[in-house]
């Protein structure tokens, strides 16, 4: 069975309508527009998309995840204004994948992808939105120039509610962030360092389709998953390339439902855990590529993670039993660690 079969077998439980369109059935991107109660934003978002200059088609993927606002009736004026560009999907509440009890957008981001048509994917989250117009020009020029890079991503402008550089508390708390992995980004192979701390800001991204349809058919049941596990899946095979300008904002909202800590602190280690354990395997366990310091200090951030369970852990637990290697490394880790306290 085809993974999108699987996908709405198991998550489906009402049928989504894609509003009528003239939308080209081979575009080079597929723009991945996910949007629920963003009355405020939706339109600025959309506005940064169709700005964009290309010498080829790209398809809007607007999935409008049943609004209790205005959302829904400004996709729907877009989806008819620009039939030649939006392909608008109306949702139901009855299908969200809710995730340790949390309404997620998981269901409305892999059908988004699944109905994709493009040989490239990028996503511009329904309050975030793009400041350059030559963005996908740019992105698609370089990755058809280097088949050996998979993804390709940038910086970005924090911005508050109104689109403005504001200095409040919780803008202060997102640009220390932001200034501390500043100096980290970087371009080739950097599994392991996205492993550390992910550099990836998603609104600014353009990767291949593929890649991210191989990540869904090896872990589609994967709903603890959010963005840093694709990147990592997506450098396991592939070099990533940061490009050193500014093309979208990211709108600082306050704490998201994502980005809770009780909910992040459970699913920060099990994204690390299934990343890691899936590029040894992928990699067959090759000394040579292998960060034996940022192995031994992910293994020992998973097992010290409060919020997993210990069967949650048997995973990392059962690859320090088969691989005695690691486990030597680890306890000399905590050694030292010890020693240092």
């Amino acid at each position: 069975m085809l993974v999108k079969e699987r996908f709405l077998k198991k998550y489906q439980k009402e049928p989504v309508e894609e509003v009528e369109n003239t939308v080209s059935k081979t575009p080079m991107v597929s723009v991945l527009v996910q949007t629920y109660n963003q009355e405020k934003f939706i339109a600025n978002c959309l506005d940064g998309i169709l700005m964009q200059k290309t010498n080829f088609d790209i398809e809007i993927m607007v999935g409008e995840d049943g609004s209790s606002d205005n959302t829904r009736e400004i996709c729907l004026k877009y989806a008819k204004q620009y039939p030649d560009k939006v392909r608008l999907f109306l949702h139901s509440r009855a299908n969200n994948i809710r995730v340790y009890g949390k309404p997620t957008s998981q269901f409305n981001f892999k059908y988004n992808t699944f109905n994709s048509r493009g040989k490239y994917v990028a996503i511009c989250e329904g309050d975030d939105y793009w400041t350059d117009d030559m963005k996908l020009q740019k992105q698609v020029d370089f990755l058809e120039s280097n088949p050996d890079y998979g993804l390709i991503y940038s910086n970005v402008n924090l911005v508050d509610e109104f689109g403005k550089f504001g200095d409040s508390r919780l803008m202060q708390g997102y640009k220390t962030r932001y200034n501390r992995i500043k100096h980290l980004y970087k371009s080739g192979d950097i599994f392991w360092t996205l492993l550390e701390k992910n550099l990836v800001n998603t609104l600014t991204t353009c990767f291949h389709r593929y890649l991210l349809i191989d990540y869904f058919e090896n872990f589609l049941d994967e709903d603890f998953v959010y963005d840093l596990r694709l990147w990592l899946h997506m450098s396991t095979f592939k070099k990533v390339h940061f490009e050193n300008e500014t093309w979208g904002h990211y709108r600082v909202l306050g704490q998201g439902i994502s980005n809770s800590n009780g909910f992040f602190d459970k699913r920060k280690p099990l994204v690390k855990q299934s990343a890691l354990l899936f590029y040894l395997k992928a990699l067959k366990h090759n000394s040579g590529v292998i960060n034996d310091e940022i192995l031994v200090k992910t293994v020992y951030f998973i097992l010290k993670a409060k919020a997993l369970s210990l069967n949650e852990k048997i995973p990392t637990i059962g690859l320090l039993l088969r691989k005695p290697q690691y486990l030597f490394k680890l306890i000399n880790y905590k050694m030292k660690k010890k020693l240092l306290n």
